[in-house]
């Protein structure tokens, strides 16, 4: 089978994408929950999302089609650039690797986005448990693909996923990944170089409950904002645990 070789698109793209997933996870959520006062901040591991959401599709300035796909009460961000034939979604790693292990009942909108991900090498095997094709059916695969790209204005070939791992509230790795039919990998290439420095602050201080929560270290506020506070942080929670994100 041949080797997916290369993902040609221009670093611009590349910096857009990692970079508008960074400052949403590093610097958005702090923001907003220090602007408004919030002694807690519960569900921003779901909330980041919708700055994910606006700063990619901000930071790309139109170059690439953007949709909103409904998916139950979520909604994702779907990608796409014309010249290409590619479509791009976003995922946390453990996300991935979550349904690489198990699939939800339902099809869940990857496996029909990368259904036609096919007849390339595997360059990384994924961790086989209980993912069972013949449970799933095709033509409902295909229709379900037929729905997501409705919108879309050209002929897909191929899906790309973009991929970011994070350490409490900063993001550490990014990559954009060809995943295959069976959410093996096709091809990798790390992003990670993008993404922008964070913010450190040696001095701390704690909502008792916000560590009682999740035991995670503080997310620390911009250089500016320590200017007007001296002792409050915010913690982000660790991500909920949900299948389509």
């Amino acid at each position: 089978m041949p080797v997916f070789g290369s993902l040609d698109i221009h670093d611009d793209v590349r910096r857009a994408i990692a970079s508008g997933i960074f400052t949403a996870i590093t610097n958005d959520i702090s923001e907003i929950i220090y602007e408004h006062s919030l002694p807690t901040s519960n569900g921003a591991s779901l909330f980041r999302w919708n700055f994910i959401n606006r700063n990619v599709s901000a930071n790309l300035g139109g170059q690439f089609q953007t949709s909103y796909i409904t998916r139950g009460p979520w909604k994702f961000l779907l990608l796409f650039e014309q010249t290409l034939g590619f479509t791009f979604s976003i995922m946390t790693e453990k996300n991935f690797a979550r349904l690489q292990r198990r699939l939800p009942r339902g099809i869940h909108y990857l496996e029909a986005l990368t259904s036609k991900n096919t007849g390339y090498d595997v360059v990384e095997g994924q961790m086989k448990l209980d993912f069972d094709e013949s449970k799933r059916d095709p033509s409902a695969v295909e229709q379900l693909r037929d729905q997501l790209l409705n919108n879309v204005a050209g002929i897909v070939k191929n899906h790309i996923l973009i991929l970011f791992d994070y350490d409490f509230s900063r993001v550490v790795s990014a990559r954009a990944v060809l995943p295959t039919p069976d959410f093996e990998i096709a091809y990798s290439e790390d992003w990670s170089n993008f993404l922008n420095k964070h913010y450190v602050i040696n001095k701390t201080s704690i909502i008792k409950e916000m560590i009682a929560d999740d035991a995670e270290p503080l997310v620390k506020l911009k250089p500016e904002m320590q200017e007007r506070v001296a002792d409050d942080i915010v913690l982000l929670p660790v991500e909920l645990e949900a299948v389509n994100y």
